[in-house]
């Protein structure tokens, strides 16, 4: 593995001269827009729009939905390499610089087996997973001090539908249990995880309004950094989803427990004449 890292090293610092100032990438053909906004009351505190650009094959050329983006307004994304097996992308700050590459080595099924996030020729993270015979990701392993020490393990049900996943530290401790329980044909689903000493925990509750069309309540606060901004959920609060035929995301809303919407995620497409 040492030996794979060094070579990728080497491999990402070929592009390090490249220029990357063009808007629209050439073989440009589809333009994905994500429009994301944070409310407070009737003000419009934050609003990000992230583009990713694909070619002919839906292959992606540049992306501004990363967390570098999120951290750093004006970052983006753009793929060197782009192959069944490998895909490189550097993370390039507003100013030009490079900030980190990314790099993930896919097994000739599609699954995604490793990944490499480099800074300064520095490998920061290094992760490996495993996968059933049904393509289920069943094992992540992360990197600490050159050693690879199982991070969780994950089970599934017959529809290939994730039942439990168990979280390790670096020492081998169970940190964090996680079960997921379906009811209703699955349109149903509580997710619960525990508590520092073990009893489960419930804290989301999604149900399928309609085909496509999902409501998750919330038991606890939370957030997370996601499509360019932070994404808060409250207690007692909900959000709206909304995904197309092929389970891709359409719409996000999140509401506070008075019902008042707080953040808002619209995606669009676009054709490239």
């Amino acid at each position: 593995m040492q030996l794979k890292i060094i070579s990728l090293l080497f491999l990402v610092s070929v592009f390090t001269c490249i220029s990357y100032s063009q808007e629209i990438p050439e073989n440009a053909k589809h333009k994905k827009i994500i429009r994301s906004t944070v409310y407070s009351g009737q003000d419009t505190v934050d609003f990000r729009e992230s583009i990713t650009y694909y070619d002919s094959a839906w292959k992606e050329l540049t992306n501004t939905n990363t967390l570098s983006a999120a951290l750093d307004n004006g970052s983006k994304s753009v793929v060197l390499i782009n192959t069944p097996l490998k895909h490189v992308s550097a993370d390039i700050k507003p100013n030009g610089d490079t900030l980190d590459y990314i790099v993930f080595l896919f097994d000739e099924k599609g699954n995604r087996t490793h990944y490499f996030q480099i800074r300064n020729g520095d490998t920061l993270n290094n992760q490996k997973r495993e996968y059933d015979e049904n393509g289920n990701n069943t094992k992540l392993f992360n990197s600490e001090n050159g050693k690879y020490f199982l991070r969780f393990t994950a089970s599934y049900n017959s529809k290939n539908e994730v039942t439990n996943r168990e979280t390790f530290n670096s020492r081998g401790k169970l940190v964090k249990l996680e079960r997921y329980d379906r009811y209703n044909d699955g349109k149903t689903t509580k997710y619960f995880t525990s508590d520092q000493k073990g009893i489960m925990i419930l804290r989301t509750k999604t149900v399928e309004v309609e085909k496509n069309y999902f409501k998750t309540t919330y038991y606890e606060d939370s957030e997370g950094i996601n499509y360019g901004i932070i994404l808060k959920h409250e207690n007692g609060g909900y959000s709206l989803t909304r995904n197309s035929e092929n389970n891709n995301l359409i719409s996000l809303e999140i509401y506070n427990k008075k019902k008042k919407m707080t953040t808002s995620v619209y995606i669009m497409y676009e054709e490239i004449k």
